[in-house]
């Protein structure tokens, strides 16, 4: 297969530009995990992350005149270098497909344009599944088409919890949440802004006995505890709401898959305070001068249209590099609840 790169219906400057803002929404309303790791283009297909340590501060000390400064340690801090590891997908549009549209230049026109944001509507779908696994277990860790890659960030092994009683099956729900708040306000010197649970999650808390007795009194009966009332409890023990995150991504059988394990929570920070970033770096398209992409531009998603002589064909390339990091990867925990 020899493909050639074309603007015979759309250039690959304007394919870019078209796929990156239609794109923008769906990723900004759906994948809201960049929320904690939010999105960052370098000129780089490189990364480098300092990991380890904790959210504590040391304390300085007071010395007197002319006495020299005390010196300072790092804690437990490690560097972290490794190079972004590529993505990409295409799109055929067969040698029957251009026929049936011999005469409409404009609809092989659209048909390409869809085509590109769909496909870079998957390779951020690719990119939220890597920071929901990087939230959820301190690490990205990555073994398909060729590819294996493990980006260990060095959260602490306090940090993943299990239930000593899951909660569907009667545990103590607001023991076990003071519990591991005291693990992450040990570490970080505050309690988590932000705990994501399930729909599943959700339903078995307002289940629950324990909680229902903590609403009603001792004999609750079979009343199902209210999210109001659920919120108010929480919030007498100094503890953030509920959030329910349920976003999903096809797998490769066509089957709906969460991108979050909906048998864990996770404590984070409060939204718009950043655990790392999802970087995304330098592909070589972008750097191809036919591709006409203009050096301010490059980094991120970057799309093409390719011709094939034989058979006729027409293919349209989404392509990327790009990858999670969290050097703040203990201001997570995450914890196991079914």
């Amino acid at each position: 297969m020899a493909l050639s790169l074309t603007d015979q219906f759309v250039s690959a400057a304007e394919l870019t530009g078209y796929v990156r803002e239609a794109a923008a929404d769906e990723v900004r309303n759906r994948f809201t995990l960049s929320t904690f790791l939010p999105d960052t283009n370098v000129d780089d297909i490189d990364f480098r992350a300092t990991t380890g340590g904790d959210g504590l501060s040391g304390v300085a000390k007071f010395r007197s005149y002319d006495a020299e400064s005390p010196i300072s340690g790092r804690t437990g801090v490690t560097a972290l270098t490794g190079e972004l590891p590529p993505i990409s997908e295409k799109r055929r549009l067969s040698e029957y497909d251009r026929l049936k549209m011999r005469n409409a230049p404009e609809a092989i026109r659209n048909a390409v344009l869809k085509d590109g944001v769909e496909l870079a509507k998957n390779i951020h779908a690719r990119a939220e599944v890597a920071r929901g696994q990087l939230l959820q277990t301190g690490k990205v860790t990555i073994a398909e088409n060729g590819l294996t890659l493990e980006a260990d960030f060095g959260r602490k092994a306090a940090h993943t919890q299990t239930a000593a009683t899951l909660w569907n099956a009667g545990g103590n729900v607001i023991e076990d949440l003071l519990a591991w708040r005291d693990v992450y306000s040990a570490t970080n010197g505050g309690g988590p802004g932000t705990i994501l649970v399930s729909r599943q999650a959700l339903a078995a808390v307002i289940r629950n006995q324990t909680v229902a007795e903590a609403v009603y009194g001792t004999s609750p009966g079979t009343r199902l505890v209210t999210l109001d009332s659920l919120n108010s409890l929480l919030a007498s023990h100094g503890l953030p709401v509920f959030e329910v995150y349920e976003a999903k991504v096809r797998d490769a059988a066509g089957a709906a898959k969460d991108i979050l394990d909906p048998t864990r929570l996770l404590f984070l920070p409060e939204a718009g305070e950043k655990i790392g970033e999802t970087l995304w770096g330098l592909t070589a398209e972008a750097q191809d001068a036919d591709y006409g992409i203009d050096s301010t531009e490059a980094p991120g998603v970057v799309v093409g249209s390719y011709s094939d002589k034989d058979p006729v064909a027409l293919w349209t390339k989404a392509s990327a590099l790009l990858l999670p990091v969290a050097p703040n990867t203990n201001l997570t925990l995450s914890a196991k609840v079914l």
